[in-house]
């Protein structure tokens, strides 16, 4: 069974999609805005004086802009993306007037958002924005990290271990740190960094009159000062399992593992603040301010823990969607900071 999770539950940018990576029948999507559940009306609650109602709002970036695991899907820009009318961006739009064109899609890369074709039917994220765009936000660089996908791998019996997939390994950092080296902490401070830095660049020149705002991701993992002197832990799998039962909003992980990964998941912040510094981008921080509200919190998360589903009986387990992404709380955070970071820019 165990065997089964790490082989066939994949977490792709926090698409768990099985043993396909793809929908084949992914198309091209309907036009833009789409009006539930959040409508753009004519006289919205809320206007700016410096971005009136009407003006160009584009939203780029991967699963987490995209809302995956909410309700409302829209389609867009294809099916396979996981787009949920309820994002945030639908939501600022609403708030403010503006014109929407959403084309955040799970699973997206760096490389997706500047000149990769993620999903037959969706082109390069940046097609979407020209010198009209008044405003753009993103979140990027977790799948360039594969911080998603390790985390999934990082699923353990008991907080001191074994994790499911390793060999029995005592704890996903005992498998991704050798003689002092973290390889993914290495591959964040290059390859991730160099690929927020290039997105961008290239997002400010092909808007080259829009506001970008980068947003950082909320925490998943929490530091020391909100993690329970009892730990984490919330186990997965328990004897209800055997009847194909699972324990609902889990947290799985060792607490080595919750260290580690709050290190990791700094160190994208750290490079996602640095790189829209040096592009002249606004970057909003959310990781300090949800500390308290990481999936290990047992009320008042702002992030969904792991919920496990079988299908065709133990032979084929996966994540529930939205696992380790915003819930409608995280949601509404992301709205608030982001609304109240617009009020600061263009009031």
């Amino acid at each position: 069974m165990l065997t089964a999770l790490v082989t066939s539950a994949v977490l792709v940018g926090a698409v768990v999609v099985g043993d396909t990576a793809v929908t084949p029948a992914a198309v091209a999507a309907p036009q833009w805005p789409v009006p539930q559940p959040f409508p753009v009306t004519d006289d919205p609650p809320e206007t700016l004086p410096d971005l009136p109602p009407g003006s160009e709002y584009v939203a780029l970036g991967d699963s987490y802009s995209a809302g995956y695991g909410l309700g409302h899907p829209t389609g867009l820009p294809v099916r396979a993306c996981a787009q949920s009318g309820e994002d945030y961006p639908h939501r600022i739009a609403a708030r403010f007037g503006l014109d929407l064109t959403d084309v955040s899609c799970a699973g997206a890369t760096s490389e997706d958002v500047r000149d990769g074709t993620q999903f037959r039917g969706a082109p390069p994220q940046i097609e979407a924005l020209s010198a009209s765009t008044r405003l753009v936000t993103l979140t990027i660089g977790g799948n360039d990290a594969d911080l998603f996908g390790t985390a999934a791998s990082c699923l353990a019996l008991s907080a001191s271990g074994p994790v499911f997939s390793g060999q029995n390994a005592p704890s996903c950092r005992s498998t991704l740190v050798a003689d002092g080296l973290d390889t993914l902490g290495v591959k964040i401070q290059s390859r991730v960094a160099l690929g927020i830095a290039e997105t961008l660049a290239d997002v400010r020149a092909a808007a080259p009159n829009a506001r970008v705002v980068l947003l950082g991701y909320p925490a998943i993992f929490p530091d020391e000062a909100h993690t329970p002197s009892s730990g984490c832990f919330r186990p997965a799998v328990d004897l209800g399992t055997l009847a194909g039962r699972f324990p609902e909003d889990t947290y799985p992980f060792t607490d080595t593992d919750v260290r580690w990964l709050h290190g990791v998941q700094e160190q994208l912040d750290e490079v996602g603040r640095d790189a829209a510094r040096a592009a002249g981008v606004t970057f909003l921080d959310v990781f300090a301010a949800t500390q308290a509200h990481s999936a290990c919190a047992r009320r008042g998360s702002y992030v969904e823990g792991i919920s496990l589903d079988s299908l065709g009986g133990l032979r084929r387990i996966d994540l529930k969607p939205g696992a380790l992404h915003p819930d409608r709380a995280g949601v509404r955070f992301l709205t608030e900071s982001t609304a109240d970071l617009l009020r600061r820019e263009f009031g």
